[in-house]
């Protein structure tokens, strides 16, 4: 009982460095090689463990072949585009100027349904509102509005917002997060007095974000909201 404990925790372990391995958007949208592999990788660890009988490395080995096999097509699929149309398929163009493409959606068998389904999920309720949509290699629909339906752009409207950035979280769940408090160039003194001047602690803190403009949002442990100017625009160190 105890062998079979310790093989199920060892391939285990061996599966999640193996998927962190494949890269991170193996743990997203699969392409088709991917989602094959993954299917078979599935398959290879479950024998070994389940059977005390299997040789550990009956299973070890079939995944570091699949390992190997995976890491070739990815970098030949970088090299020659070719080759990556052949086992990944390629972007199909299914609404063009506002009209559906119905010889495109029945090479990739896919009904309206489908094709409206995939238009919801991007945010259209009414397809007639998609100026352009494609189907992606990975299956996914990407759609566009029409040209008179998108929203104006800022610079269209003679704004300048100013720059916008990643907003960097100093404090979670009571906790101060250092390397994101040195990339504002602020100092673990500056935000607890920033903090104390509201009668805070960091462990009374759930959230607290500095966004790219200077502006604090505070979400309080236990409820409440707090939004402040932090810094100065012009001082916004990343």
């Amino acid at each position: 009982m105890f062998t079979l404990f310790i093989r199920g925790a060892l391939l285990y372990a061996i599966m999640i460095v193996t998927m962190r391995a494949l890269g991170k958007r193996q743990l997203g949208e699969y392409e088709p090689y991917e989602l094959a592999m993954t299917i078979l990788l599935a398959d290879l660890i479950s024998s070994p463990m389940e059977s005390v009988s299997t040789p550990l490395l009956h299973g070890l080995l079939p995944v570091a072949a699949m390992f190997v096999v995976h890491g070739a097509i990815t970098l030949a699929s970088l090299k020659w585009d070719r080759f990556r149309a052949l086992v990944s398929g390629k972007p199909a163009l299914v609404i063009n100027k506002g009209q559906i493409d119905q010889r495109e959606l029945d090479r990739l068998c896919l009904s309206i349904s489908d094709l409206l389904e995939g238009l919801r999920a991007a945010g259209y309720l009414d397809p007639a509102e998609v100026g352009t949509a494609i189907v992606e290699a990975n299956g996914a629909i990407t759609a566009f509005p029409t040209a008179g339906g998108r929203p104006p752009k800022t610079s269209e409207l003679n704004i300048d917002p100013g720059y916008e950035g990643l907003a960097l979280a100093l404090i979670s769940s009571g906790r101060v997060q250092p390397d994101n408090l040195r990339k504002t160039g602020q100092s673990p003194e500056w935000l607890a007095q920033l903090l104390s001047k509201r009668g805070l602690r960091a462990e009374r803190v759930f959230l607290a974000s500095l966004d790219t403009q200077g502006r604090m949002t505070l979400q309080l442990s236990g409820g409440g909201l707090l939004r402040f100017q932090a810094l100065d625009p012009g001082k916004v160190a990343w």
